[in-house]
């Protein structure tokens, strides 16, 4: 069986003004198997942000194939592509976008409960999580009444406590100050590695980028291996 969890061929995607086609990716490549980090730099409006959403099935490209584990998700209907991507996926953003009038231990069950677990087994398995990302003191507290890195370390928790087998995060550190992102990284690091989820990051931070396992650039509409363009 591939380890293989998520994949794209030949992913082109087009953007249009009027009747301008403005071409933003051009035939994108890559794989990430089980447990693999993947960091994708690029300068902004090179298509980074895009290509996450097409990874994750959130928009549709103009052509090319993409797979999360193995299953084609342009030949799937609307419905299955949710419970593809719901029961596959995890996604943390720049904005943490957390609920503001629920605590945070409603924020990271709240996945859990739209699957319709049980009441105390969604909040059992939200606690325990957010413990590991440091917040066990903070479960009753509100966005509002967390720190920017809390919040995000939140987000981070919200992702996990589905057991995805991915992780698509956009910028997750680009809100914070260099110490609280490097905390954060770190964060998504360990918990990486304990959980055994692949996880591509979208970043502009190029330090931070360095200290995954693979680091490409979106360069013209093309996925390009870093160590490539020093050459």
């Amino acid at each position: 069986m591939s380890n293989i969890v998520l994949s794209c061929h030949d992913l082109h995607k087009s953007f249009f003004q009027g009747e301008l086609e403005v071409p933003v990716l051009k035939g994108v490549n890559l794989q990430l198997a089980k447990g693999e980090m993947m960091a994708i730099v690029g300068a902004s409006g090179s298509g980074k942000s895009t290509l996450l959403h097409l990874l994750g099935g959130l928009d549709e490209p103009t052509s090319g194939e993409i797979n999360i584990l193995g299953q084609n998700i342009a030949g799937i209907d609307e419905e299955k592509k949710c419970q593809l991507r719901n029961g596959s996926l995890g996604f943390i953003y720049q904005f943490h976008h957390l609920l503001p009038e629920f605590s945070a231990l409603e924020n990271v069950a709240m996945p859990l409960l739209i699957r319709r677990l049980k009441k105390s087994e969604a909040y059992d398995r939200a606690t325990e999580i957010l413990q590991q990302v440091g917040l066990a003191h903070r479960l009753t507290h509100t966005p509002s009444e967390l720190s920017g890195g809390e919040r995000q370390r939140a987000a981070v928790a919200r992702a996990l406590v589905t057991q995805p087998a991915c992780i698509l995060a956009d910028e997750p550190t680009g809100n914070l100050d260099r110490q609280t992102a490097e905390g954060v990284f770190e964060l998504m690091l360990t918990l990486n590695q304990k959980a055994n989820a692949s996880l591509i990051i979208v970043t502009h931070d190029l330090q931070l980028a360095h200290r995954a396992e693979h680091v490409k650039q979106l360069v013209d509409g093309v996925l390009c291996d870093v160590s490539k363009l020093k050459q």
